[in-house]
């Protein structure tokens, strides 16, 4: 879908407008997540972009850091959310992998390692957010 979004710009603005939004387009395209910088910081920046190709994202971007503090708290509260839900003492170990999406906020779905009683395991956690309205969602959690 990346390689024909100029298609579709010019496709739905016409030659114009699409010819006025290369750089835009470029910056789309070339974008990375890097272990540089928070995953909250660069989810900025690509909504910016997004924004400003005036097109829908919706696509899940991989996390580069699993170890970044933002995603350690997401998946923090993900496991501490599911417990107070179930009545659960599950122990949050860490984020092992996860990937985000942008849509009216920000959909997270995390693998996480937690330990209960009597062993480690991965669960599959899915979570909502808008950080500008302090809107914080488990979606779901389920062992994988």
């Amino acid at each position: 879908m990346i390689s024909t979004l100029p298609f579709l710009l010019q496709e739905r603005y016409g030659n114009q407008v699409a010819c006025s939004k290369k750089f835009v387009i470029g910056k789309f395209m070339n974008f990375k997540m890097v272990d540089t910088k928070s995953v909250l910081k660069q989810v900025e920046e690509i909504q910016v972009i997004a924004h400003d190709l005036e097109v829908e994202v919706g696509s899940w971007l991989e996390i580069a850091s699993p170890d970044d503090p933002a995603v350690i708290e997401v998946g923090q509260f993900a496991v501490d959310q599911h417990n107070k839900d179930t009545n659960s003492t599950l122990k949050f170990q860490s984020v092992v992998k996860g990937d985000t999406q942008i849509v009216g906020g920000m959909n997270w779905r995390l693998t996480i390692e937690v330990k209960d009683d009597k062993s480690i395991k991965n669960c599959e956690a899915y979570v909502y957010e808008q950080p500008w309205q302090k809107v914080r969602k488990l979606i779901s959690f389920k062992t994988i």
